[in-house]
């Protein structure tokens, strides 16, 4: 078949074979080996896995094509698949049937959605079918709005975004990514033998749909006009905050959602044998305005919302059948055009609300701290406020370790916390703080680290768990690949002579997927020299990242390997030496990932055709003799290369969405972040067989999102656990307390086929607050530590990702539940003013006005370590000092982020925590007394690096008080790549 005459819509013209076997061979290949069912989760049956959140909840739904179409309860609507199941079909379209006939769907979860992922399996499809461009056979998904009980209009659906499809800007079947297409010419009807071409002039392999413009009077209006051409029609998105304000603009217009923020899936594919799976990410009103899934309608009831799949055969609307033995013949047609949309399946999800339906002004118990615990306190908030009926609502905020310290100091709220509060000040070598109130610890949840994993490099989806040894591990942590250096450049480009980075990395493997002992370990993976996005990893310091050093620090071949011997059987493999001056293999470990490499990147790019309008003087355009004229140098640090993410649910939903917010092609018109002209654009979402991404992140957010998880080795690989319910109960069974008796999982000793990053998170309540406070506190403790426990993806169960609290926690946590209670009906609190209002924003400096109760009987000196507590509390380490900040040359290039960026930023050392108060028997209360006052004037900080890191837990903490706990997506996160060279 050659290219049609005479197309003046949009022209296609043939590939190039190179172009085949170069830009989409990456697409062929996935078809070709796609024998199990991906992307992330491989469900063995109807079986639901508590820790790691695969198979089928209670609310799963299995949907046959022929009665795909269903009401907001799930059940058929009879009139409108009559026609699927008539002998005599009447529709049209009905010559579409057979490819659809044998399909089913089974969507995992139906019921109290929120941001997370959804496993959606199917059988009978027919398998996909391309040879570079796919060319029939597929599933395309999306999600949509839409009160109605007969569901969602196509103008009420997420879906059009750009840079979805493999090809990059050759991609020829675009228009199936598209909510617009060609209008018939007119008079025609759909035909198998002679297929209608279109109006304008295009021919009938273009697909044109006979049913356009459809019935739907908001497809009516408005083209042909600014946004489409003459011939074509144009679905708009209709908002539902305002339905009749329809945006026509697609692609140009990202007001609602674009290729960064959207959750469409524009090519699922099936296998050989029919099958197929894809994790879709469900979006709420937060992370999706125009949806609104979630929230409060006019009757106070949450929004549902609608998984709508719109099956791929090998018909256009028209009646043209795709050649497939033509690799220039595929299917090419918007899914939302009246013919597709006729063929979709429609699946009605609940979706718990979002924040609070209280009025303004009810009063708002705050909860704070550990962001391991967000997904269980956000189901438990659902149930208790509403069980509360407005009387008050619990809220909660992800903060960091030391402002838990100082909103605890300040006399307010409940933090959750892994360690005892006020001890990460000894990882900076900080006295502990002085002014500490009594404090309860009840355990309320059992969680743990680990690293999620998206590939689809190729031979398909990986959905085996990746194994990492402690090396493997502690190359990526310490940008000793090639491809983590910002002056890792081969080969240049139009205006930059090519670099191949410092000498001591000639001998470093490109990137992990070919580090030879990964290849070794996880054989089904393979190496890609184009290079896997880089471990996401979180800025915070804390005790979770301090276990991974600890657990780093256990293994001989890291230690030896950051002492800086060279590792012989990799290449001789050497350490950064920016990280060797760290000692980051001596004990204390640090509790943060540093971006230490101090190399930089000097790039000579186009200037803007303008300044800024009101660019600060010292961020301006610099001109310099290396770059010609019309053109800039600008500099790549480690931190441009390298950011880090925000938390650890917008590094699981990165994942899961394959969305690379990285640097493209360089654009002299984009704004940089000094807010002159010139600057890279993003690399968007990555599209299949071009999927290489992980991140550090909790099991929470990798159950909830359905991620491919990795098992923790020994140093021979030979020996490998996975997070599990069996592995985590292993290492809780076998936590020792620590000095305040909080139970603590030592990394380097879980136990026998323990997993060895599990965490016991604790809810730590101050007691000089109200009666009426410390009441709701007990309340939610009692709460989380009963019904709460039954795992479940209902409103007020334990999410996926923890582990169901062993009895013995259990009646820990009802004994200080009996305690605060007993406190509320002794007499009130000394301090009233902060149980009824928001805990303090986080700040640099503590509040004065907190009473600290001084109760001495049964307290141990701080420091000490009483014979009932296992292990001896280490002596503080001042913490690592980093390294100088380079000499400022005569002339500075524009830096792509502050000047801090050139500095190393570096974790805090600390040892165990510090002693706050005499330890407790495990089946008693658990209470942390304050300290005696040392000298005067020590305010507890903690060491954050560069200034963005206070800017991102300033934003962290105000997110979640003004979202009621709510996640915030990260549609902005900026990673920069070197897959794609610049």
């Amino acid at each position: 078949m050659t290219a049609p005459v005479g197309h003046t819509a949009r022209g296609r013209r043939l590939p190039s074979w190179p172009q085949w076997s170069g830009v989409l061979i990456a697409v062929a290949a996935s078809l070709a080996a796609l024998s199990l069912p991906g992307p992330a989760r491989a469900d063995t049956g109807t079986g639901y896995d508590q820790m790691t959140g695969v198979g089928l909840t209670a609310s799963a739904v299995t949907v046959p094509w022929i009665s795909g179409i269903r009401d907001d309860a799930n059940n058929p609507i009879a009139s409108a698949n009559a026609d699927r199941t008539s002998s005599s079909p009447t529709s049209p379209y009905s010559f579409m049937y057979a490819d659809f006939k044998n399909l089913q769907v089974t969507v995992s979860q139906t019921q109290d959605i929120g941001h997370q992922g959804i496993t959606v399996t199917w059988t009978g499809g027919q398998p996909t079918v391309g040879g570079g461009t796919v060319q029939a056979n597929y599933l395309q998904m999306m999600e949509c709005w839409g009160d109605a009980t007969t569901g969602p209009n196509p103008d009420q659906c997420e879906y059009g975004s750009a840079g979805l499809l493999p090809g990059g800007g050759d991609v020829l079947n675009a228009k199936v990514g598209e909510r617009e297409g060609d209008l018939c010419v007119a008079g025609a009807v759909p035909s198998t033998t002679n297929p209608p071409a279109a109006a304008n002039g295009a021919g009938a392999q273009d697909g044109c749909d006979p049913g356009e413009p459809g019935s739907n009077a908001a497809q009516d209006t408005g083209c042909p006009g600014t946004f489409c051409a003459a011939g074509t029609f144009k679905i708009p998105f209709s908002p539902v905050s305002d339905p009749t304000n329809l945006d026509y603009a697609g692609a140009t217009d990202t007001t609602w959602y674009s290729e960064f923020n959207t959750d469409e899936v524009q090519l699922a594919l099936t296998n050989a044998q029919g099958h197929g799976q894809q994790q879709f990410e469900t979006l709420t009103g937060v992370q999706a305005p125009g949806l609104g899934c979630g929230e409060a309608k006019s009757d106070k009831t949450p929004r549902g919302c609608w998984l709508v799949i719109v099956p791929r055969g090998t018909y256009e609307p028209n009646g043209y059948q795709v050649n497939v033995n033509n690799l220039s013949s595929f299917i090419d047609s918007s899914p939302l055009s009246a013919g597709n949309w006729a063929q979709r399946i429609q699946i009605h999800l609940a979706f718990a609300p979002q924040g609070s339906f209280c009025p303004p002004g009810t009063l708002e118990r705050q909860t704070y701290g550990s962001q391991i615990v967000a997904r269980a306190m956000q189901s438990w908030q659902l149930s208790l406020n509403q069980s509360a009926n407005c009387s008050r609502v619990y809220g909660y905020s992800a903060t960091f370790e030391a402002t838990s310290t100082q909103n605890i100091e300040a006399g307010g709220g409940l933090a959750f916390t892994t360690i005892p509060i006020g001890s990460e000040a000894a990882r900076d070598g900080l006295p502990p703080p002085t002014n500490l109130p009594t404090i309860l610890y009840a355990p309320v949840a059992v969680a743990a680290l680990d690293f999620g994993f998206n590939i689809n490099e190729g031979t398909g989806y990986i959905t085996t768990p990746i194994k990492l040894t402690p090396l493997l591990l502690t190359k990526a942590l310490t940008q000793s690949y090639k491809q983590d250096l910002p002056d890792y450049l081969p080969g240049g480009d139009a205006l930059n002579k090519g670099t191949t980075g410092p000498a001591w990395a000639q001998a470093s493997p490109l990137n992990i997927s070919e580090d030879q002992t990964f290849q070794a370990l996880n054989p089904g993976v393979p190496a890609n020299p184009a290079g896997p996005l880089d471990l996401l990893l979180t800025e915070d310091h804390s005790g979770p990242n301090q276990q991974i050093w600890r657990w780093i620090q256990a293994s001989s071949a890291a230690t030896t390997w950051l002492g800086g011997t060279a590792d012989a059987s990799d290449q001789n493999m050497a350490i950064d030496p920016d990280y060797k001056t760290l000692n980051l293999g001596q004990a204390p470990a640090i509790d943060s990932f540093p971006r230490a490499y101090s190399g930089v990147l000097n790039l000579c790019e186009l200037a803007g055709s303008s300044p800024s309008p009101s660019p600060s003087p010292s961020a301006s355009p610099t001109s310099s003799p290396a770059c010609p004229a019309g053109q800039r140098q600008v500099q790549k640090h480690s931190l441009d290369l390298l950011p880090y993410t925000d938390n650890y649910d917008s590094a699981s939903a990165n994942l899961l969405s394959a969305n690379n917010s990285s640097s493209g092609p360089w654009d002299p018109a984009g704004t940089a972040p000094d807010g002159s002209l010139g600057w890279w654009t993003k690399a968007g979402v990555e599209p299949i067989g071009s999927i290489w991404m992980w991140a550090a992140s909790a099991t929470p957010d990798l159950a909830g999102y359905g991620l491919i998880p990795a098992q923790l080795c020994n140093d021979a690989g030979t020996s490998c656990v996975s997070p599990s319910t069996a592995s985590v109960t292993a290492a809780v069974t076998n936590a020792t307390a620590d000095s305040s008796g909080l139970l603590q999982v030592n990394p380097a000793s879980p136990g026998t086929n323990a997993y060895p990053l599990t965490d016991i998170i604790y809810a730590a309540v101050p007691t000089n607050q109200s009666a009426a406070a410390l009441t709701d506190y007990a309340n939610l403790i009692s709460y989380a530590v009963g019904n709460g426990q039954v795992p479940g993806s209902s409103a007020g169960d334990l999410p996926p990702g923890y582990l169901p609290l062993p009895s013995n926690l259990v009646t820990q946590a009802q004994s200080v539940v009996t305690q605060l209670q007993t406190l509320a009906t002794a007499s009130p609190s000394p301090s009233t003013s902060s149980s009824s209002s928001p805990s303090p924003s986080p700040s640099t400096s503590t509040s004065s006005s907190s009473s600290a109760q001084t109760q001495n009987t049964g307290t141990t000196p701080a420091g000490t370590t009483s014979a009932a507590t296992t292990g001896a509390t280490p002596t503080p380490t001042p913490a690592a000092t980093p390294a100088p900040a380079p000499a400022a040359a005569a002339t500075q290039p524009l830096a792509a982020t502050s000047s801090l960026a050139k500095i190393p930023v570096t974790g805090s050392s600390s040892g165990q925590a510090v002693a706050l108060s005499s330890p407790i028997s495990l089946g008693g209360p658990v209470i942390s007394l304050p300290q005696a006052q040392p000298a005067a004037g020590l305010t507890p900080r903690q060491a954050v690096g560069a200034f963005r890191y206070v800017l991102i837990g300033v934003a962290i903490l105000g997110a979640g008080f003004a979202g009621g706990g709510t996640w915030l997506r990260s549609g902005g996160l900026l990673i920069w790549r070197r897959r794609r060279p610049l």
